[in-house]
């Protein structure tokens, strides 16, 4: 990483009191990042908002083993262990649960918050409403965006409320009970908030709470793993089927999906229709390639390496297309 985690540069103030609840809570459900927990936690200590008005609640998982990450002197943190975890869900709940805050705020162990973050989502807090902040690629990792990279982004207002940069009320978490544990990975963050607004709840995009994603660099086997284990998704249609408008063609996760789907459709008929089976490679290729060819990347060398790239990238698609598939055919629905 081309980063170096800098001393925290912010005005004196106290520490958190427990026994004064603070304003607001930053929970961070965590897995052997430990290097990634230490910048978020140098990002945390730069706050605008005064040590004192808020804590930091980590939950690791109980596997876990060090060397852990310490809180850097001055960040209120507390660090929690979550029994028997087999994901993020699980871990936020326990760290909501743990604050008095009146506002909990979500994050990732591979965000960055920006200094004024959560002084910006304090501000558009209400009792009666739910915030999804901004996100954006790491400026300083963009050079790593590849096939096989993850980062997230969120520049308006998303249906999927990714909780890498979310806040609610605690009385309204409270209420609802939490994130639904019946999602293993991918879809709870949805889910909640689907809830919260079924239970009253109203919304709001905050743009200038912003966060940077780190760009994670995964080589096939290891992305072929999270692929597999995106295993949730179709869980969320089951339990909000009229949702599904905002599947593409109401049935696909995303195009890139239903471009798999008809290039694998297209596969089986190879030996028959070969001209028929190729042309059901082009919009995945248009879609990949296309989607690939960023500024600076575009001559023979970027091209080279974008073809190497592909097969590996196309494996990937596949196995989440396949893990969403079973998924759907558990939950009996038709997601692919």
């Amino acid at each position: 990483m081309s980063r170096q985690a800098s001393p925290p540069k912010r005005a004196a103030s106290a520490c958190f009191d427990p026994a004064v609840a603070p304003e607001i809570a930053v929970v961070i459900p965590t897995a052997n990042r430990e290097a990634r927990l230490a910048f978020l936690f140098d990002a945390l200590a730069q706050q605008t908002l005064a040590s004192d008005r808020f804590e930091v609640i980590v939950v690791r998982d109980e596997r876990q083993r060090g060397p852990l990450t310490v809180a850097p002197t001055g960040l209120s943190v507390r660090f929690l262990v979550a029994p028997s975890a087999t994901g993020p869900t699980k871990q936020r709940n326990v760290g909501w649960r743990a604050t008095r805050a009146p506002v909990v705020a979500f994050t990732d162990d591979d965000c960055r918050p920006e200094p004024a973050w959560l002084e910006r989502l304090l501000a558009a807090a209400r009792e009666d409403r739910f915030l999804q902040g901004r996100t954006e690629p790491d400026p300083d990792e963009r050079h790593l965006l590849r096939l096989l990279s993850r980062t997230r982004c969120v520049i308006g207002p998303s249906p999927w409320y990714p909780a890498c940069n979310v806040a609610y009320p605690r009385a309204l978490l409270e209420r609802l009970g939490g994130f639904d544990e019946g999602f293993r990975f991918d879809g709870e963050d949805t889910d909640l908030a689907l809830r919260a607004a079924a239970a009253g709840a109203g919304s709001r995009y905050v743009d200038d709470a912003r966060a940077w994603h780190a760009v994670l660099s995964r080589g096939p086997l290891a992305a072929s793993r999270e692929a597999a284990a995106k295993s949730s998704f179709p869980l969320l249609f089951a339990k909000h089927p009229a949702y599904r408008e905002h599947l593409y063609l109401r049935m696909f996760r995303n195009r890139t999906h239903a471009a798999v789907c008809l290039a694998l459709g297209g596969a089986l008929a190879w030996r028959r229709r070969p001209a028929l089976a190729a042309a059901s490679l082009l919009p995945y290729l248009v879609e990949r390639v296309a989607g690939n060819l960023m500024p600076g990347r575009r001559g023979p060398r970027g091209l080279v390496r974008l073809a190497a790239h592909l097969p590996a990238r196309a494996l990937v698609d596949a196995v989440e297309v396949g893990a969403t598939a079973a998924s759907a055919a558990s939950h009996r629905v038709v997601v692919l």
